[in-house]
């Protein structure tokens, strides 16, 4: 294991290297607001020495550091995208549940069938449709922003639902209901296509997991089929799940881009779209350089993680050597 985890890290760095690699010609061939001295590998290293220090340049804009703007912006799409992970995993892990206890029913065919059409809807449409009824039409949910512009609340970790509870401000419960509201639909929009996933996958892991004979056993001993799942199909599915939930929450961060563009969510997709449309190049390349580390890191975690927490995968590595 420690060597897998060696090996791992190893290829965090050099993906991050390729990263940089790629971030450092935007910034020099395209940007154009590094100086260059001839020496190629000289100047790489200086952009290296500065994205270290946080110095990903200034955007054309607003003149002001691009570190600082995604401060400012990243912790919304952080918000945005927890919620709706967190979302998924509720509903698409009992459903998934029910779905691989009775594998090849008429109610597995359902909610597969359901999963599958809801997966095909395209998420700027979804997001149209919902917006469109609950919004204008039937008016229960705010349309676009993280907070009514009635209330003043300080940012200091850029979690609103959190600034709104540590605020010293009177109606702070007021305006974490009122940030809860904001949240609602755009966390609906952005859930839909992991939960269904999540769905598909748990769905599958509980049906091998069925088919165990410990699961037999456990059944001839007269456990009730409650405390079967709790104590025996849940405890060895949930942990397969976790590489695969994973890499939803890195295509939940990509997909956000969008959703924020439609529900004007303040967050780094919205604020890179807007900067492609601008030609900011230096906001393009530090933005696009911070997600994909991120996105990067979040998976190779997850992976260690799997390792260390869970005994089969640790003994389908000690095979593989």
């Amino acid at each position: 294991m420690f060597f897998y985890i060696i090996r791992r890290i190893n290829l965090l760095v050099i993906t991050i290297a390729a990263l940089t690699v790629i971030g450092f010609y935007l910034r020099t061939r395209v940007a154009g607001d590094l100086a260059l001295d001839g020496n190629v590998f000289s100047n790489y290293l200086d952009y290296l020495m500065a994205i270290s220090q946080g110095d990903l340049g200034v955007t054309t804009g607003t003149a002001q550091p691009v570190f600082d703007e995604i401060l400012t912006v990243f912790p919304a799409t952080l918000e945005l995208c927890f919620s709706a992970f967190i979302l998924s995993i509720l509903i698409g892990v009992p459903i998934g549940t029910v779905a691989g206890m009775q594998r090849g029913s008429s109610l597995d065919s359902t909610i597969m069938g359901i999963s599958l059409f809801i997966f095909s809807i395209p998420v700027f449409w979804l997001a149209s449709l919902v917006m469109m009824y609950f919004a204008l039409n039937w008016n229960w949910l705010p349309v676009t922003g993280r907070l009514n512009l009635l209330y003043e609340i300080d940012s200091v970790t850029g979690f609103m639902l959190i600034d709104t509870l540590i605020s010293d401000s009177p109606y702070n419960q007021d305006a974490f209901y009122d940030a809860l509201k904001h949240l609602l639909l755009p966390t609906i929009v952005l859930a839909t296509v992991p939960t269904t996933e999540v769905i598909r996958q748990m769905r599958n892991h509980v049906s091998d997991v069925m088919k165990q004979k410990y699961i037999k056993a456990a059944a001839s001993k007269g456990l009730s089929k409650t405390q079967i799942i709790l104590r025996h199909v849940l405890r060895n599915a949930i942990p397969n799940m976790i590489p695969h939930l994973g890499l939803q929450f890195s295509t939940v961060l990509t997909t956000a881009m969008v959703t924020e563009a439609v529900f004007s969510w303040p967050g780094i997709g919205r604020w890179l779209i807007n900067s492609i449309y601008q030609q900011d190049h230096a906001a393009i390349q530090g933005g696009m350089l911070t997600v994909a580390i991120f996105v990067v890191t979040a998976n190779v975690l997850t992976e260690i993680v799997t390792v260390v927490i869970h005994p089969i995968r640790r003994k389908e590595l000690y095979a593989q050597h």
